[in-house]
């Protein structure tokens, strides 16, 4: 979101063109722009690089100070241009970010910018270790990071979307590259996110409900390459299983057997090619395999709704819906985004989609997964 301030700046270029007596087309001519990008530059609606505006000063015959105001306002950290800021409206906070052609924004109740910067901040500073580390060692410093900041959102706001936070905060605050050390400055941090995001949604999973877990006899596992491997070695499985494609390992008992995979998702993208082979295998032999997922997706707009890839739970369900309650590709689904809608009963419990929160973990998800180890037991 631009500022007041450097929208008008940025207005001045129409000025000191005009004074030029060149048309946008002339100056986009000279400077070899495709059409349009002037009027974009001059409207305050796209941001030049200090380079292009220079180049925009030089052929206009102009200089910085011409285009500067007599006197600079004092500039807050909220007014710096970022991919991703927030605003204080009242017991609210307004999220603001670009969403393909929009200029977003995400409305979260009873939220406050200082609890914004403190998750923000997470994020930061954890990312802020990547300059002390090895370029081969930094899976582990970005897993956590993005981890550790979702987990103080849903501590911090509880009453909110998990998925929300998920895609319309933590997300787009990892792609901002100010909150990156400055040394990975031309990465993409979009391409960067589809890696990190994945491993960091099985830590929120194994750090949200591990330790519960463990005080009744079940481990929440994230395996290394040669661990899944083994495991796969090991189960009583006919079918072939990729052992990359496991998420978050189940293990039960003082023997620590195994019972189970967790597939984690953040969205459903890419479940059927991914996921559903291993999954119905594991189902046919009576293990546990549930999807685990923030059930993330909307459609770019000025004031996007993330309402999920599920539909509804009555009338025409969607192909996705059918294939956890009428397929049992998996055995349940759950749902992190209070959009998705929760199965309508009757419904055995392995087929139904459910809808959890960051709140307790003593809930659904964690009972389903007790019950599971007692009826494999």
């Amino acid at each position: 979101m631009l500022t007041d301030y450097l929208k008008r700046l940025l207005c001045n270029l129409r000025r000191l063109r005009k004074e030029a007596n060149l048309s946008r087309e002339q100056l986009e001519d000279r400077l070899t722009l495709g059409p349009g990008w002037i009027k974009q530059f001059e409207e305050g609606k796209t941001v030049p690089s200090l380079n292009m505006l220079l180049a925009i000063l030089h052929e206009t015959g102009s200089s910085l100070d011409m285009l500067m105001p007599k006197k600079v306002p004092d500039l807050r950290p909220t007014d710096i241009e970022r991919s991703i800021l927030a605003e204080q409206h009242e017991n609210n906070i307004i999220v603001h970010f670009p969403y393909a052609k929009y200029d977003a924004t995400y409305t979260l109740q009873h939220a406050t910018v200082d609890q914004f910067n403190t998750v923000i901040k997470t994020l930061r500073n954890g990312l802020a270790r990547l300059t002390d580390i090895a370029a081969d060692n930094d899976r582990a410093i970005k897993t956590d990071s993005v981890a550790k900041a979702f987990l103080t959102a849903v501590k911090v706001w509880p009453h909110a979307n998990p998925s929300d936070l998920w895609w319309f905060i933590i997300y787009r605050a990892y792609c901002d590259p100010f909150n990156h050390p400055a040394q990975f400055a031309r990465l993409d941090f979009t391409q960067s996110w589809k890696r990190t995001a994945g491993w960091a949604l099985e830590e929120v999973l194994v750090r949200h409900y591990g330790p519960f877990l463990q005080r009744h006899g079940i481990r929440l596992f994230i395996a290394e390459s040669e661990e899944k491997q083994a495991l796969v070695n090991s189960i009583n499985v006919d079918d072939r299983l990729e052992a990359d494609k496991i998420d978050v390992v189940l293990l039960g008992g003082k023997g620590q057997r195994f019972f189970g995979v967790v597939h984690v998702k953040a969205s459903f993208a890419e479940r059927r090619t991914d996921d559903v082979p291993m999954s119905t295998a594991l189902v046919r032999a009576g293990y546990t395999s549930p999807l685990w997922t923030m059930d993330c997706k909307s459609m770019p707009a000025a004031k996007p709704i993330n309402r999920g890839e599920l539909g509804d739970a009555r009338g025409q369900r969607s192909a996705k819906r059918k294939d956890i309650e009428d397929e049992g590709y998996f055995t349940g689904c759950f749902s992190y985004n209070t959009n998705t809608q929760p199965s309508v009963k009757p419904i055995a419990p392995e087929r139904q989609v459910h809808v959890c929160d960051f709140q307790n973990p003593n809930d659904l998800f964690s009972r389903f997964i007790r019950e599971r180890w007692q009826r494999y037991q």
